[in-house]
């Protein structure tokens, strides 16, 4: 039950599940899928290896390093909350995309129209920036749409 330490050594030594019982919750298979829900997604997004999801990843990653070089020349040249409210706007971009990219990969398959879900990221960033005092409203909004120029810059590379 009890966990020895060994000053000599620096060796753990801890019994083997002796006495060890594990309620029955922790079984669940929800609370497993939840803990390793996101692990299993993106290991899920990394296995596959068919064109399309290369693509998302190449995309994501572009927009991610220009949100981050655009947030921090504006940090650093106009103020840390213009700068923090272009990054919190450009990662509600790259979720608004990545929910784009996904209704889209069910075209055909699953479904015959793309799903509406993803136009609510920009309505519920604009409500979180109005109502929290530490971001501002355009910036948000300009850092929201960085994902244009990133596809831009990646399909006129081609």
């Amino acid at each position: 039950m009890f966990t020895s330490v060994d000053s000599n050594r620096k060796k753990l030594e801890r019994p083997f599940k002796e006495n060890v019982q594990f309620p029955q919750s922790l079984e669940n298979s929800i609370i497993k899928d939840s803990k390793y829900g996101i692990a299993n997604q993106i290991d899920n997004l990394l296995s596959q290896n068919d064109e399309y999801t290369r693509l998302q990843l190449k995309v994501f990653g572009i927009t991610f390093i220009v949100s981050i070089l655009v947030a921090s020349l504006t940090g650093i040249f106009l103020g840390f909350t213009f700068g923090f409210s272009i990054f919190i706007g450009a990662i509600a971009g790259i979720f608004y995309l990545r929910l784009l990219a996904k209704s889209v990969g069910k075209l055909g398959k699953e479904s015959s129209g793309v799903s509406k879900l993803q136009l609510l990221v920009p309505v519920c960033l604009f409500i979180f920036a109005s109502k929290l005092g530490s971001i501002n409203i355009l910036p948000a909004m300009i850092g929201f749409f960085i994902y244009k120029p990133s596809l831009i810059f990646y399909f006129s590379r081609s």
